[in-house]
């Protein structure tokens, strides 16, 4: 049972604090919150496996279905692209994304991580480094200019975090710029999918009581792991649009606002 178990917070909290002699309460209380045996029961259930495979016995494991609306619109050519979409939950829309354009362009995928994610090692051939802090590492910058010579398509969440609750509506943050500059620089065509899905009324609540308080750090980040297993055998949603050709970006709008554009045009996929 000592090999298979992938994920140990008490190791985790030690190498984070080190010296620090946290009371083991505490321990037992984080691993419930942050899920310890239900991933490690899916690492179990995933050994051995990597990539496109892990990603499999995911969707299988929590009996995941996606209901995909405008697969039509998707291209066959096959020159590289940009899927941009919304973040509304955290976990489920990367790994439903990864499932149905891995095997739609035969494992040809990547997405951004962030350090969470960046975690689950199998996947970490599917992953491109994520900006850390604001900038981007010198390896990072290397990791990504290699990425973009490749015939790989990159799949991003401009939002860079997930989706909060506002009147009564799950809303992405502001989009930022970077998938713009990206795509007009390396001459992509950007494809825009809206992923319906959302987390718990309690998530919400511990969301906006933050931003009410002012905290600085996102505590909520915590539950991510909780929500993301709750979602164990729902059907979510995936609409896909008609891709933009890259030429559309060009100097009518600054990057920031075509980025807002998109975004919009996003919201708008499940109206129609």
């Amino acid at each position: 049972m000592n090999d298979d178990v992938r994920l140990d917070i008490k190791q985790l909290v030690a190498e984070r604090f080190p010296g620090e002699q946290i009371p083991g309460f505490l321990i037992h209380l984080l691993a419930k919150i942050l899920r310890q045996d239900a991933i490690n029961e899916l690492f179990i259930q995933a050994q051995g496996k990597t990539g496109l495979d892990f990603v499999d016995v995911c969707v299988a494991y929590l009996d995941f279905l996606c209901n995909v609306k405008g697969e039509e619109n998707l291209p066959s050519g096959d020159d590289p692209l940009i899927f941009v979409c919304n973040h509304p939950q955290g976990g489920v829309e990367a790994i439903c994304l990864a499932s149905f354009l891995g095997h739609k362009y035969n494992g040809k995928i990547r997405l951004y991580a962030n350090e969470m994610l960046s975690i689950l090692h199998p996947l970490n051939e599917l992953f491109l480094p994520i900006y850390k802090h604001g900038a981007q590492s010198r390896e990072n910058l290397c990791a990504i200019k290699s990425f973009y010579e490749t015939d790989n398509h990159l799949i991003v969440f401009p939002a860079g975090v997930t989706a909060h609750k506002f009147r009564g509506k799950i809303v992405d943050n502001e989009w930022h710029k970077h998938f713009i500059k990206s795509a007009v620089h390396n001459k992509r065509d950007v494809v825009p999918l809206y992923f319906q899905a959302r987390n718990s009324d309690f998530f919400y609540f511990i969301e906006n009581f933050r931003r009410r308080i002012h905290a600085k750090i996102n505590f909520e980040v915590i539950l991510f792991a909780n929500e993301f297993f709750k979602q164990k055998g729902n059907t979510f949603n995936l609409y896909i649009g008609k891709p933009i050709p890259w030429e559309t970006f060009d100097q009518t709008r600054s990057p920031q606002e075509w980025a807002k554009w998109v975004r919009e045009y996003v919201f708008n996929l499940s109206s129609h």
